[in-house]
């Protein structure tokens, strides 16, 4: 199981949290995704994470990695 942290842009309000949430775990090798709103840190496991696809996925959700 890997880990991925990392911060993205545009994350305001609890809609912004569950957008990604809901986003990142439609994406078959995710497991389990966290989002922190007060430091617009995002935290995910899963396995054979790719960090390119993932930040592909969140940037077309709207809220690009920092």
């Amino acid at each position: 199981m890997n880990t991925l942290n990392f911060q993205a842009q545009n994350i305001k309000c609890i809609g912004c949290v569950n957008n990604i949430q809901q986003g990142l775990q439609s994406l078959p090798q995710v497991t389990h995704v966290s989002v922190d709103l007060d430091s617009k840190t995002v935290h995910l496991k899963g396995n054979d994470l790719s960090e390119t696809e993932i930040h592909n996925k969140i940037t077309e959700l709207g809220y690009p990695p920092a």
